[in-house]
């Protein structure tokens, strides 16, 4: 009977080794199929999620425009005003030398011939009336203005200017020392033979330039 049973034990010890040989092989499928499917997976959401392929489909980036340069004053309307007080003070026959000084541009510096200008017999009687201003930066300015004496119209050689110096809009160095050539007796400050620190109307200032060189507008 031992012997009788022995191919049929065979015979399903076979079977046995079959199933499992593809139970085992299935398995080995599966574990081969999701260690590629997770990396497949793991590279399309990095792809995905990844900053820099977002900003590269994405709009590009735009930088910032650089800060416009100042060509005005903050309030251009008040600093007219403050300009064209300036002036007025400047000719006001009635301003004394102190008066005077405060409205030029280093006017403490260059007292004297402020006052030998407006006490000479032909610069005592300049007037001035401002027309225009114009901002060539928020410091500087050109001042149109007409010039007469005794009611008749001069040359005033050119725009006069001025400058932001001390808080305060002041007339400009130069424009005073042009205005020497319409007294009698009222010399140039030593101070008008350096290069202005207001930019000379229609002109760039140069590094090179001469100080012995006359501002412009003197007509020296």
């Amino acid at each position: 009977m031992t012997c009788a049973n022995l191919p049929a034990r065979h015979g399903a010890w076979a079977v046995a080794l079959a199933v499992t040989a593809l139970v085992l092989t299935g398995a080995c499928d599966d574990n081969d199929g999701g260690g590629d499917g997770g990396a497949a997976r793991t590279a399309r959401s990095s792809a995905a999620g990844s900053p820099g392929a977002t900003t590269a489909g994405g709009s590009p980036s735009v930088s910032a425009s650089p800060a416009p340069t100042a060509t005005a004053p903050p309030d251009p309307r008040q600093a007219e005003q403050d300009i064209r007080q300036a002036w007025a003070v400047l000719f006001d026959p009635k301003s004394s030398l102190e008066q005077r000084s405060e409205v030029v541009e280093d006017g403490d510096e260059n007292a004297l011939m402020i006052d030998n200008l407006f006490r000479d017999p032909s610069g005592s009687k300049l007037r001035a009336e401002v027309t225009s201003v114009s901002y060539t930066s928020d410091v500087h300015a050109d001042v149109a203005y007409d010039l007469t004496r005794e009611g008749r119209r001069l040359d005033p050689g050119g725009p006069g200017a001025a400058v932001l110096q001390d808080g305060g809009w002041k007339v400009a160095l130069r424009t005073v020392c042009a205005l020497t050539r319409h007294a009698e007796d009222a010399p140039e400050a030593p101070s008008c033979a350096v290069p202005p620190s207001s930019p000379v109307p229609g002109s760039v200032s140069s590094p090179a330039s001469s100080p012995a060189s006359s501002p412009a507008g003197t007509g020296r």
